[in-house]
């Protein structure tokens, strides 16, 4: 056992417990988790099937105050996302997937290794060798965050895969809170991410930045330089392909659009906005003042499916009309032909199933904005869609 007097950070500590492991397998977990009964042995044979295999269990749930374990059942379970913001996010299994599953597994689609895009990256199998020779961890990122989706692309970009392995359950105690401070009160998160992105991400780190543009040219990001020789030794293939081939479903709010960026008033200087609420959860779209640069708050995109929406959510209309027709952004379902649809004529944004147009007639920065009655004259009806060059 290896003992260390300062600390290092989980990815540092990391490395250090894997440089003196001896076993065929590298296992990691964090220390608030209890493994379930035969929870190994499902990690170790896939592992000996495909040693270029990078392995999850299933994640279990941990009650942080009174520690009872749950499960969500034994019939479904989710893999891994991302967010362009840079977090991982879970997200069900594809149909996809399930329909590779059941062309390539002799066993009941349940209990077969299911790909997953990602990884949440605090409990992972891989075997030993393969974990050096595909690069390990970046030595230069610090603390916490960001590692899991670096190993994520690169597992995927340079050969590998990332899977899921029913068979195998591990509790976990999730907690709303840090009980650690970071390195010098850094967002250590933050800032390896934005390393992982400038390596792994190609044209789509805007993307990131996008959503990130305090890290855009932060101090701390480093020199990625060894990282990016790794990559070129490793001939891995690139992020556009990883969209393509492993995360076809993630939506990419500049491909296969009819426009994107902010959606601007033609008579006041008044664009659509989030307001910077949840949107994760139903929100009412509003209205603020162009900022001069584009922003996540005000980038939203228009797309051939002539859904309007952002990276989350998708904008709708209430259904009555007793109630006010304020556009409402709900998350969006994974099947376009379940997302309302808008049209774009004559710089109109027209509801398809109401036939009525967003409008900000009256409204001042910070309203919620509405949908009334079409007028081809009037000025609080007409909008445009324009993008800036996103770096």
């Amino acid at each position: 056992m290896s003992k260390h007097l300062k600390k290092l950070g989980l990815i540092r500590a990391r490395l250090a417990g894997a440089r003196i492991a001896t076993g065929d397998v590298l296992i990691f977990l964090d220390a608030h988790c209890e493994a379930n009964i035969g929870w190994c042995e499902p990690l170790l044979q896939r592992i000996k099937d495909s040693r270029t295999s990078v392995l999850v269990p299933i994640i279990d749930v941990i009650d942080s105050k009174d520690f009872q374990y749950s499960t969500n059942g034994y019939k479904s379970f989710q893999v891994g996302g991302f967010e362009w913001s840079g977090h991982f996010d879970w997200i069900e299994v594809s149909d996809r997937e399930k329909k590779r599953q059941a062309r390539e597994c002799d066993q009941p689609r349940q209990i077969c290794p299911a790909y997953s895009p990602t990884m949440a990256g605090g409990l992972f199998a891989i075997d030993r060798r393969y974990f050096w020779e595909s690069g390990s961890y970046d030595e230069q990122m610090d603390g916490w965050g960001g590692e899991n989706l670096e190993m994520s692309f690169r597992i995927w970009q340079c050969g590998g895969t990332i899977e899921t392995i029913p068979c195998s359950r591990v509790g976990h105690v999730f907690r709303d809170f840090h009980p650690y401070e970071f390195p010098n009160d850094r967002d250590t998160h933050g800032i390896n991410t934005a390393r992982m992105a400038l390596v792994w991400m190609d044209e789509y780190v805007n993307l990131f930045f996008l959503n990130r543009p305090d890290l855009k040219f932060h101090p701390d990001i480093g020199d990625i330089t060894h990282r990016v020789m790794l990559r070129k030794k490793l001939r891995c293939k690139s992020f556009d392909w990883y969209l393509k081939n492993i995360y076809p479903e993630k939506f990419i709010p500049t491909k296969n659009v009819i426009g994107y960026g902010r959606i601007k008033a033609v008579s006041k200087d008044l664009c659509i906005d989030d307001l910077s609420q949840n949107n994760e959860k139903p929100f009412n779209l509003g209205i603020f003042w162009c900022s001069k640069t584009i922003t996540k708050s005000q980038f939203f995109t228009l797309t051939n499916a002539q859904v309007l929406r952002n990276e989350l959510s998708c904008a709708t209309v209430p259904h009555s009309e007793d109630e006010p027709r304020i556009v409402k952004m709900v998350p969006c379902m994974d099947n376009d032909d379940y997302n309302e649809q808008w049209e774009y004529q004559n710089e109109h944004l027209i509801h398809v199933n109401s036939g009525l147009c967003l409008d900000h007639k009256e409204l001042r920065s910070s309203d919620e904005i509405q949908v009334r009655t079409c007028e081809n004259d009037s000025e609080s009806q007409h909008w445009t869609i324009k993008h800036d060059q996103l770096l």
